[in-house]
């Protein structure tokens, strides 16, 4: 399967929980996105790590948008210092990226940003390998893919270019900003 089949047959069934955390990126201001950030625990070089294995996950290609073009790492960076976010998801994010490193380190490489994307891929196999590793990059891939599928008028998916990816025609108007379905 390929990947544009395979994201047109998860586009409707993102859950509640993401909406919600949709509505939270949506509606909050940039001084409490950027607050939210400090809030999420990890250094910034542990958000480039991620960056680069979003990047690895869902590279931007030609014809086909990457995580970078859905600004699904700020995203994540929101949601994972929102207050409602379980401590127990931000703790799993945190984990992850130390995981990876030491896998990294063991091929004797400082960082994950480091690797090529063969080593990239070797280093995301290992880890797929381990429980907690293969939850990590799942946890990842949900985010995403909320990024990246999620209405524009939420603050995801930017001028709809996952819609427009997967060819993707909502049913109906998209609504304005001050009509999102949690202002009514």
């Amino acid at each position: 399967m390929d990947r544009r089949r395979f994201l047109q047959g998860v586009t409707a069934t993102l859950s509640m929980a993401a909406l919600a955390r949709m509505r939270a990126f949506a509606t909050a201001p940039a001084d409490t996105r950027k607050a939210a950030t400090g809030r999420a625990g990890l250094t910034p070089a542990q958000w480039q790590v991620i960056a680069a294995v979003q990047a690895h996950l869902l590279p931007s290609e030609p014809e086909a948008p990457g995580a970078k073009d859905a600004n699904a790492l700020e995203y994540l960076m929101f949601m994972l210092g929102e207050t409602h976010t379980d401590p127990m998801e931000r703790a799993l994010i945190r984990d992850g990226v130390e995981r990876l490193e030491r896998i990294v380190r063991k091929q004797g490489v400082d960082t994950f940003t480091r690797l090529d994307a063969a080593g990239r891929e070797t280093a995301l196999r290992t880890l797929e390998k381990q429980p907690e590793g293969r939850t990590w990059i799942i946890m990842l891939l949900d985010y995403l893919f909320e990024a990246l599928l999620a209405d524009p008028v939420y603050g995801s998916n930017p001028g709809g270019i996952g819609w427009k990816w997967l060819e993707f025609h909502p049913g109906y108007r998209q609504p304005p900003p001050d009509k999102r379905f949690f202002l009514l």
